[in-house]
């Protein structure tokens, strides 16, 4: 029987792991009441009610954009001259500095990262991802057909730049072409943030790797305004202007998770090079598939955030509402890493965020406590490594003791399966 996919289709199938535990978070508050279950599993921001977080001055400013704005077609496949300067005000103006780059609107951070790995890969061809990252990655590349070869995010608690470095020497050398995913800062699913020492060190290894063959950097930043330095992270850009001209930098950023406006789907590929003939060849072939693909992004996304972005008044109110709940994120991290600790419930290197993830090395295990946690209406994400808990939708009230309580779960299936040869997770 002749199918009626394509045979590079043929096997695929959708498994999403936040998905399956956000849904399985909703069946049971609906079954037994919101007090009485934990939805760790969400990646969006709700606040110490249980209610998604909106941000009144998003929201307010979305009202006062013209129903006629909403619904029309952005005026540019590439995003509206107004979105550009807009987001170029957002990630270089606020720290004075002036970035020659190019701007292509995507439909989020993923359609960003999706069409970064389209246009700088060939099926077949490897892309560099951490080992412990955001789920979706693993999926974007399957999409393009790019095998994954993993670095090891950690060692000794503290990025890993020497893996990072011996997994780029290995596909620069085995084809030719480098395209490496970092996440910072607030790292998903860790929470972890790299020092300027540690940015310094990877890209003297980009600068060092990049005399074999082009590099392209992607700088994932979709959790940039919830850090705690603030604007001033911000400097780091500038690094990547220094850099040598077989090196592309692409930073993908997420609009929609910087207004708390995820459904709006609005997001932006940044693209930073002193090779401007190679930066506008990437930037018309993006441009190309953003036509493909999604046609236009959503534009009274775009002009909403245009407005807060250009509009000194506006902007000041937005930045003094989102600290509120930076400075929350901060009391939730607080109480769930130092009951962690005092409990001796092993987690990743936290520093900011949205997530903490438990560390469980043995897979078997891992899988285990993720399934009795279920049953204790206690829902977190399993990925690699470990289970993420989403701090940025546990209310402070359920994050008091609840270390304590996957702990005790845990010493629970360790007592019992002391016999049990371990088995850990692999590539």
């Amino acid at each position: 029987m002749k199918l009626f996919v394509s045979d590079i289709v043929h096997d695929k199938e959708i498994i999403d792991t936040v998905f399956e535990a956000s849904q399985g978070a909703i069946d049971a508050t609906k079954k037994y009441g919101i007090e009485h279950v934990v939805n760790g599993a969400f990646g969006t921001y709700f606040d110490e009610t249980g209610k998604l977080l909106t941000f009144d001055t998003v929201y307010r400013a979305f009202d006062r954009v013209d129903d006629i704005q909403k619904a029309k077609y952005a005026s540019s496949i590439m995003g509206p001259p107004e979105f550009q300067e807009a987001v170029k005000n957002w990630l270089f103006k606020s720290v004075d500095l002036d970035i020659d780059c190019d701007i292509i609107a995507t439909p989020g951070g993923t359609g960003a990262l999706s069409s970064t790995i389209k246009n700088t890969l060939t099926r077949g061809q490897t892309v560099i991802h951490p080992d412990i990252g955001w789920g979706p990655y693993t999926t974007i590349a399957k999409e393009q057909g790019t095998p994954i070869k993993n670095y090891t995010l950690f060692k000794d608690n503290v990025f890993n730049v020497e893996s990072f470095k011996e997994t780029c020497l290995q596909v620069m050398h085995d084809q030719g072409k480098v395209l490496a995913f970092i996440n910072d800062p607030c790292q998903n699913p860790t929470g972890y943030t790299m020092t300027e020492d540690e940015w310094d060190r990877v890209l003297d290894v980009v600068k060092e790797v990049s005399e074999q063959g082009p590099f392209v950097l992607l700088h994932d930043i979709a959790y940039i305004d919830f850090n705690l330095k603030g604007e001033s992270y911000k400097k780091i850009f500038k690094r990547f202007t220094e850099l040598p001209d077989n090196v592309l930098t692409v930073v993908t950023f997420s609009a929609s998770k910087t207004l708390t406006a995820y459904g709006m789907r609005v997001g932006a590929q940044v693209l930073i090079s002193s090779n401007e003939e190679q930066r506008i060849k990437m930037k018309h072939a993006c441009g190309n598939t953003a036509r493909g693909v999604w046609s236009t992004v959503n534009n009274g996304g775009m002009r909403v955030f245009s407005d807060i972005a250009l509009n000194p008044e506006l902007k000041a109110t937005y930045m003094a509402e989102k600290q509120t709940f930076v400075d929350l994120l901060v009391e939730r991290g607080d109480i769930f890493v130092r009951e962690a600790k005092e409990v001796g419930l092993p987690i990743y290197p936290y520093k900011e965020g949205f997530f903490v993830t438990i560390r469980i090395d043995d897979a078997l295990l891992k899988n285990e406590l993720h399934l009795k946690l279920k049953a204790l209406n206690i829902f977190f994400v399993n990925v690699y490594g470990g289970l993420r808990v989403a701090i940025c939708s546990i209310p402070k009230d359920k994050l008091y003791g609840l270390a304590k309580r996957v702990k005790d779960a845990l010493d629970d299936l360790t007592d019992t399966d002391e016999e049990t040869e371990p088995k850990t997770e692999t590539d």
